[in-house]
Order: C-alpha cells, then structure tokens, then sequence
C-alpha cells in the first residue's frame, strides 16, 4: 500500500517537471512557488582617480581667481607727502591702473567708484623724518574686498608719485599703465602691463595678458602665461644687466633691444627680433612650436647655432657653415655670421623655421 502511494507522488513530480513547472515544493497539499532567489549583488568597483597634473600651469601669485567687477563705491582723492625715493607697496583687486611720475615729493591715490582707502606708513627717512615707505590700504575692513582684504579697488584708480620711486604691485583684475619712475615690480593675475620710461629696471608678471614695454633702461624680466610680449627702445642702465621674456602660448617681439644678455622663450607663438648683435653678447632665442625671425644690420658678425624642424633656414646675411646636422626631426646647424665675431647668437625653433634678413 505504502509502496503504491510512493509510486503515485513520484509519478506527480515527474509529470510536472515534464510540463515545465519547476521550483515548486509539495506543502499542505498545495503547489506552492519556491520564491526566486535575490539576485547577488555584483561587488562595487571603484576606478582608480584620475592621475592629476600636479604640474601647476599658473604661477605662484595667481591664486586665488580673480573676482567678478563691482563697482558701486565712492570717488575720493588722498595724498602724503613723502621721501623722493619712495617706495610704493600696493595690492589692487580691481580696477583700471595708472601710474605717473612727477616733480613733487607727494603720492597722490585718486580713486573712482571704490572702496575708501588710507595710507600705512611702513617706514620714515631717518634724515628727513618723511615717509619713505607706503602702502595704500583698505580704510574700513568691512567695506574692503572679501576676496582680497588688503587691496584697494574701483573703476579707475590713479597714482602719482615721484619719478626717483619704486612701485611694487599685486593686482588681481587689472589693465596697468606705467609711466616715468625709477622702478616698476608688477605681478598680475589677469589683464594687460604696459610700462614705459622707466630707468632702473621692469619686473611684470602677468598671468593672461599682454606686456609692453618701452624706452625704459635696467635689468628686464617679463612673462605672461597666455599673452604677448613687445618691447622696444631698451637698454641696460649697468654693465650686467639681463633681457629676459616668455610666453607660454603668444608671440614675442623685440625691437631696439640691446642688452647684451637676451634670452627669450616662447612655446607656441613666433619670435620675431630687429635690431643689433653686440660683441661680447650672448643671445638665445626659442620657440617651441613657431618661427624665428630676425632682421640685422648687414654688417653682422656672430657665432651662430641654429636648431629647426618643420621648416627652413634661409640667411641674408652671408653664412659660413661649419658644422650640418640633419636628421627627419630637427636640423642643426652651426657656423658663423660674417666673420665670426665673439658673441653667440642660439636660435631653437624646434617645430618651425628660421630666417634672417639684414636692414
């Protein structure tokens, strides 16, 4: 009897495995679905970040951004009297920047649509007690600029001072003009520098602008991360004196440039130089991915090497080769500009040409 039953339930199963109903248990005396199991969770995988250029493209002084324009402050006029050998330390958060000389021992700040500034003397002469070290600052911190609470802002600001001064700036947002001083030192984050007549010396930083420089004498030294660069009518105030300028995307341009000592650097943009090769000078001239092009008196005489790529070198001037180098990448060569001569003219224009016309 037992064995009869047994052969009915196993006779059961088997019909309903042959019709397609699977996973189902026998309970009660009911067909009961086996619910389906969860599905297993996949384990998470996490890709590995990005490796981050730890290579910063901007200088130190660039950070912080710049802030956003506002102007809705008021337009006021402060002055000191001062040492003529001033020396005017600023930081400038926005606003249009001129700067002037002038025949009188007195800084005089105009400010148009800012913030209400006062002057920090830093330092006095000991001979004539007068300030020779001064700082326009913020008036009220409260109405200052979040983003920069030591530097003065407005639309327009206004600076004069005595043409024996020094002026040191840091400006965030700022279109510069620079006139007749003894010495400029500028770092700017982004607008355009153009100095002039100044005697002892440029130093103009600048993250995304262009820079201008002309009929001023002393040591140069000029960058721009993403700008041009001009200069024109320099000369050294002392024997030593260095010409150095770079751009990191922009062209370079030197006309009347006669330090004895020029190294200028482009990486993608053209460099383009008129003038004279002085004896005894050492000059390099580079561009990563542009062309070089230099125009000379035709009496020229120099050590010459010359580095090109995607491109020719064509001379003028009449060319003594001594050594030739050339490969499918880059061509080298060395020789010398008509008789030789003791200075060194490098050009490297590794993806571009070279050429040189004589005046």
């Amino acid at each position: 009897m037992k064995a009869g039953i047994r052969k009915i339930i196993l006779g059961c199963l088997a019909t309903a495995i042959a019709t397609g109903v699977s996973g189902s248990v026998l309970a009660q005396d009911k067909w009961v679905a086996t619910p389906k199991p969860a599905p297993t969770a996949r384990p998470t995988t996490v890709e590995p970040p990005a490796k981050q250029n730890l290579k910063h493209e901007r200088p130190d002084y660039a950070t912080p951004p710049a802030p956003r324009r506002m102007y809705s402050g008021d337009t006021y006029e402060r002055s000191i009297a001062v040492s003529p050998n001033v020396n005017l330390t600023l930081c400038v958060a926005q606003g249009d920047l001129r700067v002037n000389g002038w025949n009188r021992n007195e800084v005089r700040v105009y400010v148009k649509n800012g913030g209400k500034m006062k002057f920090h003397v830093r330092e006095k002469n000991e001979r004539d007690g007068k300030p020779n070290w001064v700082s326009p600052v913020p008036f009220d911190p409260k109405s200052s600029n979040k983003t920069y609470p030591d530097c003065i802002w407005g639309e327009s600001i206004e600076i004069d001072l005595p043409m024996t001064a020094t002026i040191e700036i840091k400006g965030t947002e700022t279109e510069a003009t620079i006139d007749d001083v003894r010495k400029v030192y500028f770092k700017n984050i982004s607008g355009d520098i153009t100095v002039r007549n100044v005697t002892s010396g440029v130093t103009a930083l600048t993250y995304e602008g262009d820079v201008t420089v002309e009929g001023s004498t002393g040591q140069m030294n000029l960058e721009t991360t993403s700008g041009n660069i001009t200069a024109f009518q320099l000369t050294p105030a002392e024997i030593g004196d260095r010409f150095k300028a770079k751009t990191g995307s922009g062209a370079i341009f030197l006309q009347s440039v006669t330090h004895r000592q020029t190294e200028v650097t482009s990486i993608s943009g053209s460099v383009a130089f008129n003038g004279e090769i002085r004896n005894g000078g050492s000059y390099n001239l580079s561009t990563t991915n542009g062309s070089i092009r230099l125009t000379l008196p035709s009496a020229t005489t120099c050590q010459l090497q010359a580095v090109y790529g995607a491109g020719s070198f064509i001379s003028e001037i009449p060319l003594k080769i001594e050594t030739e180098n050339i490969s499918a990448q880059l061509k080298k060569i060395i020789g010398k500009l008509g008789n030789g001569g003791d200075a060194v003219l490098k050009l490297t224009a590794n993806n571009g040409s070279i050429g040189i016309k004589k005046n």
